[in-house]
């Protein structure tokens, strides 16, 4: 649900916008920017479910450290934290919330998109059930949602811009550049 993500960044920018957009973006990613060098150490995996399958649906998906429910409230105290501690008087009093808010919203999206794959604990400590309501395995459905998310945010963000925006022309490269973003990264998305 790259795209998706994206969306939720679209969505914010429109309702905060003296949040930075590519901090929101990189919010919107940082479970998966985590996930890189855990899979790269060895540490979380992704392999193919069947032969032949293409998209993020048709993977396996061992996150077990990036994407638990835990593991993600603590990365997006952190980025609370972070940002409440050293950029709230440039970027906002509650920035510190909305960009950890972001973070966390990662994981509620994967926990409607992903098969039953995301773990409580980091580690899969104690080896609780595994969490997911697999709309993946529904491309039509994933992809409404997926759609919906960037459509919201690219209707939003365009329409703060515009509306909030002195030059036109400024406001509709903004616009423009965003709208690229979220559709590229939808139709990457859909393409697998």
């Amino acid at each position: 649900m790259l795209a998706g993500h994206f969306g939720v960044a679209g969505i914010v920018k429109a309702w905060r916008p003296g949040i930075p957009m590519a901090a929101l973006l990189v919010a919107t990613q940082l479970p998966d920017l985590v996930f890189v060098p855990l899979s790269l150490a060895g540490l979380e995996t992704m392999e193919a479910a069947e032969p032949g399958l293409s998209g993020y649906g048709s993977l396996l998906i061992a996150a077990e450290y990036s994407h638990s429910l835990v593991g993600n409230l603590l990365l997006a105290v952190l980025v609370g934290l972070l940002v409440h501690y050293f950029l709230r008087e440039r970027w906002g009093r509650d920035a510190g919330l909305v960009l950890g808010s972001v973070v966390f919203s990662h994981w509620l999206l994967d926990l409607l998109v992903h098969r039953p794959d995301l773990p409580i604990l980091p580690g899969n400590a104690g080896a609780f059930p595994l969490l997911g309501m697999g709309l993946w395995e529904n491309p039509a459905a994933s992809a409404v949602v997926e759609g919906a998310l960037v459509l919201a945010g690219v209707v939003l963000y365009t329409w703060r811009t515009l509306r909030d925006q002195p030059r036109p022309v400024r406001a509709w490269s903004y616009s423009a550049g965003i709208t690229l973003l979220l559709v590229g990264s939808f139709v990457l998305d859909l393409l697998g």
